[in-house]
């Protein structure tokens, strides 16, 4: 890292006074399995608009909770507001978000699962902390039906906020049609702003609290009708109609200009970008910004809401382009400071005097970091891992390779820091979704495996989200088929550098790159030596009924539009042939892929004479979800990968991790088996 001389910057404020240590060193031997199965020490870091408080998520005894830390305080320690741990006990409700809306005052999104007509759905309601009384006002709840979210927050006089709500007592003929309330957030007292309106499932308004768009999509038809009006109040006028494209959408506004001018997010130009847009005619008027051959990834408004901070970008490692001149001379002094891409702005406080900067890398899980521009000082906040600190753990580069018919496919390659990286044993990770995308950051998966001894390929396969609309619309009719192919092809390609040894690799993967895993080990035995799939769908036909129950018919279409013969690449279909070993994980609460998935896949390998601890493993995880919120559940999936592993794929380095890792399956979370 780089030292300051003491200077002002422009005149406006002071840089990083002090040089940062150097990282601790890395022990020389594997760490063990439960350091990398921690929960984060600290995230979502938001200071308040005074600078003198941080709200964040906390890991408390291996579980989550939601806590503020004064900054003014001496000594002081954080104050618990909700333990995130309860959100499957009766009556618990889980955290989701939270902004600060005045020096004191914490204003928080939470849900609570519940059922809807029987069918699983979350309850969501807004409150408000106050960090001085300690006290919790729950905003709008009396008169609400099933959910609440926030819409806006006041900037100055008293804390006011706007929530879109279902209102109680209007039967389920208007359950998809909100109205808006304004609710004190001192008293609690509330005022109709705006009444349900046919056709608008979703309001939005400007930065001064002005109602301004209704959307409507239907979730059969995928018919988006979008109502705007100038200012206030007045007539709404339809802006958009039109049925929208899987992988293209309208040019929905996501801020409003003077002289009926907005800005949104199109991809018209076949990648992702922002632009500015004339409201009565709906023609595109101007470019903002765009990136040559990727998607913008959000695009991060002032406090206002009516112009650009910034813009989140990814190449190869996630970035945000700064619009706004101070915030972007802040980045340019944390980046003389702590290296270049090392160090990324997460909050400020009004002013913009003090900032809270995460500063990590893809080998380094970082910490969280309080920078006060005029003083130059900086403070560390907390580590995300305590055991890990800033430690360089096993290095991570993009690598890009071609598919066999050609394609260029760019992937994350994560390679084992204590050994040689030649002839080594492989892991393939394909990402969720799968339209989402892997790039170099920290991986809670790719590095307990990379520390073990293997080296883990990340392909942004096709379907892969972010480099536009055509790679990701190549989803369609390749589930299972040539998304499955560039997945292959990685192995070759790291075989062919002489990386990886081609005849010891297995495949991991969550939620699609758990189909992809279990499509790996029934359609692929010969290029895998075993699987492991987590949360995976193994029967698309069935997983579709599921989505189209949750997702109206259209919907349902992202994974309906999979393959032309959606039975022909369902693992769960083909239990009959030879199979590569494979490891099942699911939750019993995973709501996003049902546990009967991979029920249904381990009772018709039973069916097919497979037989469990030769042929296949299950791990069921009662208090799992689709998303591991708990730490016992992270730490039990590691250690029996780590077994698994040792079995079917060695590495040389996982006795050695192992045997300082973590209590065997029991001690933990509970393993189980579906009923014969």
């Amino acid at each position: 890292m780089k030292k300051w001389l003491a200077f002002l910057w422009l005149g406006a404020f002071a840089a990083p006074a002090a040089a940062q240590p150097q990282p601790a060193p890395a022990p020389r031997e594997p760490l063990p399995l439960a350091v990398f199965a921690r929960l984060p020490e600290m995230q979502q870091v938001r200071i308040s608009t005074d600078g003198k408080a941080l709200a964040f998520r906390l890991r408390v005894n291996g579980e989550p909770a939601l806590a503020v830390l004064p900054l003014d305080e001496p000594n002081a320690r954080p104050q618990i507001v909700a333990r995130d741990s309860e959100f499957d006990q009766r009556e618990g409700y889980r955290t989701t978000g939270w902004s600060w809306i005045d020096p004191d005052t914490l204003v928080i999104a939470v849900a609570q699962r519940t059922t809807l007509e029987g069918d699983p759905t979350d309850a969501t309601r807004v409150i408000a902390y106050n960090r001085r009384t300690r006290i919790t006002t729950r905003l709008g709840w009396p008169g609400t039906f099933v959910r609440s979210n926030l819409l806006w927050m006041s900037r100055e006089g008293p804390p006011r906020v706007l929530l879109q709500r279902l209102p109680e007592g209007r039967g389920y003929e208007r359950l998809n049609n909100p109205e808006i309330i304004e609710v004190d957030v001192t008293s609690g007292r509330t005022r109709l702003v705006e009444q349900q309106r046919r056709g608008v499932s979703n309001w939005f308004a400007d930065g001064q609290g002005n109602v301004r768009m209704g959307i409507s999509r239907d979730a059969d038809s995928g018919r988006l009708s979008v109502l705007y009006r100038s200012g206030g109040d007045g007539n709404f006028r339809t802006i958009i109609r039109e049925r929208t494209e899987r992988y293209q959408n309208p040019p929905v506004p996501i801020a409003f200009l003077p002289g009926d001018r907005a800005l949104a997010i199109s991809r018209h130009e076949g990648y992702s970008a922002l632009y500015e847009v004339d409201l009565n005619t709906m023609d595109f008027t101007r470019k903002v910004f765009g990136l040559a051959n990727y998607d913008i990834d959000d695009v991060d408004l002032n406090v206002e809401q009516n112009a650009v901070d910034g813009i989140d970008v990814t190449e190869d490692r996630s970035r945000t382009v700064w619009m706004n001149p101070r915030l972007r001379e802040i980045q340019q002094a944390l980046d003389e400071t702590f290296g270049a891409g090392m160090a990324s702005i997460v909050s400020t406080d009004r002013p913009r005097t003090n900032i809270i900067a995460h500063v990590g890398g893809p080998d380094q899980a970082g910490a969280y970091y309080l920078y006060n521009v005029e003083s130059g000082s900086i403070r560390n906040l907390g580590w995300v891992n305590s055991a890990l600190r800033d430690m360089r753990l096993n290095p991570v580069r993009t690598v890009r390779y071609r598919a066999s018919d050609g394609r260029e496919i760019a992937a994350v390659l994560t390679l084992p820091r204590l050994r040689e990286a030649r002839n080594l044993p492989l892991i393939v990770l394909p990402h969720g979704g799968p339209w989402a995308r892997d790039s170099e950051s920290w991986d809670i998966w790719a590095q307990p495996l990379a520390e073990q001894g293997y080296a883990v390929i990340q392909p942004n396969f096709r379907g892969s989200s972010g480099f536009g609309r055509d790679w990701e619309a190549a989803s369609d009719g390749n589930w299972g088929m040539r998304m499955q192919d560039d997945l292959n092809d990685s192995v070759a390609y790291l075989a062919q550098q002489g990386i990886a040894d081609s005849s010891r690799v297995c495949m991991f993967g969550w939620s699609y790159g758990g189909y992809a895993s279990s499509r790996a080990a029934q359609r692929d035995p010969d290029r895998y030596r075993c699987a492991i799939s987590g949360a995976g769908v193994h029967d698309i036909p069935d997983m579709v009924t599921h989505d189209r129950d949750y997702l109206g018919r259209y919907g349902s279409q992202y994974i309906g539009s999979a393959a032309g013969r959606l039975a022909d690449v369902s693992p769960a279909r083909h239990t009959s042939g030879r199979w590569a070993p494979i490891m099942i994980v699911h939750g019993a609460r995973d709501e996003r892929v049902p546990v009967a998935q991979s029920r249904t896949l381990v009772s018709r390998l039973r069916s097919s004479g497979k037989v469990e601890g030769r042929d296949f493993v299950y791990v069921e995880q009662p208090r799992n979800t689709h998303n591991l919120p708990l730490e016992a559940d992270r730490l039990q999936l590691l250690v029996e990968m780590q077994r698994f592993l040792a079995q079917h794929n060695p590495s040389g380095q996982a006795a050695t991790a192992a045997a300082a890792s973590a209590p065997a399956t029991g001690q933990g979370a509970a393993q189980t088996s579906p009923p014969r």
